[in-house]
């Protein structure tokens, strides 16, 4: 396998891919073909980002560690990040997220493990609130984060042929193949059996009397315990068409929905999703999109964005969204082909 040669500073990053919690981390850790040590490359005064590097495919590659969730922790690990790493042209933020189970797409559902890839940004909970709970989003143009940089949407629509889309789907699975092979359990699929959707009205909680604060008070909180112990009713659920299978997740491009809210509620997540045609929900990707000249996201759907959500699906949904970043990479130039050796 050809592949560049060691570098002599951080200027030779060009790419660099942003996770926000440790178990994405750790499941990109699985895609690097190759990993420099931690201590090589060093960081510019009052970075206080932790970063790993190494090469994938062709390129050298820095892993970024966010110290926390959301938009704020997201937009200063990109500021430290330009400050050390003052190359980077493509910044990747690859995770974990939400979806929109039927993707606002006629004929088109959604699957938990399934992988969004970012054709635009919406911030969905930049906007203004006024009495009676109604809040109204900014949505002028000015207030809007723009679309990918030119070189993305170019690598979009070649991903969204007929024979590119084949090469995404059958190349993923094999990557999601060889990282199982190399991280066991934390990305074993959890099985149809688990990709449970209910309608977007029946809430997570206890529907018999129980001994539970949360439940018992009559308000709108859900509780935290797991739909088995709660005995979350079956004939609630939605029915589907598409049937899942075990590793073989579906590529879904769209626009995403980014806020520091995590969303937990079926009913909130139907209304964006109408209103803003978003295909998914997640939290740092509106923190990044303008500080570097080329930024997506691209997450794999560990819930469905609703007071069922869980962590069942996490590790398997970050290994989808590692694999078809891997992918991508492939297709991907910094327009200044490294010296192979």
């Amino acid at each position: 396998m050809r592949i560049p040669p060691l570098p002599s500073d951080r200027t030779a990053f060009k790419i660099a891919i942003i996770c926000a919690l440790p178990l994405e981390a750790s499941i990109i850790g699985g895609i690097f073909d190759q990993q420099y040590d931690d201590n090589a490359f060093g960081k510019a005064p009052g970075d206080t980002n932790a970063y790993s590097t190494g090469v994938i495919g062709y390129h050298n590659v820095v892993l970024v560690h966010v110290s926390n969730m959301g938009k704020v922790a997201a937009a200063t690990a990109a500021t430290c990040l330009r400050a050390s790493f003052q190359e980077v042209q493509l910044a990747l933020v690859v995770g974990i997220c939400g979806c929109a189970p039927f993707a606002n797409q006629p004929g088109k559902e959604m699957f938990l493990g399934d992988v969004v890839i970012s054709e635009g940004l919406i911030e969905y909970d930049f906007g203004r609130q006024f009495p009676d709970r109604k809040f109204v989003r900014k949505n002028t143009p000015w207030e809007n984060l723009g679309r990918p940089g030119p070189g993305i949407r170019a690598i979009l629509a070649k991903l969204q042929t007929e024979h590119d889309r084949t090469w995404l789907h059958d190349t993923s699975s094999r990557y999601l193949d060889l990282l199982h092979q190399k991280l066991g359990d934390m990305v074993k699929y959890p099985g149809a059996s688990n990709d449970i959707l209910f309608k977007a009205t029946y809430r997570h909680k206890h529907h018999v009397f129980m001994h539970c604060e949360t439940c018992s008070d009559g308000g709108t909180d859900v509780c935290n315990l797991h739909c088995e112990d709660l005995g979350c009713d079956k004939t609630e659920q939605e029915s589907r068409i598409r049937i899942p299978q075990s590793l073989k997740p579906t590529i879904h491009f769209g626009w995403i929905a980014s806020g520091d809210t995590v969303m937990k509620s079926g009913e909130d997540r139907d209304e964006i999703v109408t209103r803003d045609r978003v295909v998914a929900f997640e939290m740092e990707g509106a923190g990044v999109w303008e500080a570097f000249p080329e930024v997506l996201v691209i997450k794999g759907a560990c819930d469905y964005s609703d007071s069922h959500k869980n962590k069942r699906w996490q590790g398997y949904a970050a290994a989808t969204a590692a694999a078809v970043t891997k992918c991508f990479l492939e297709k991907w130039s910094t327009g200044k082909s490294p010296e192979i050796s």
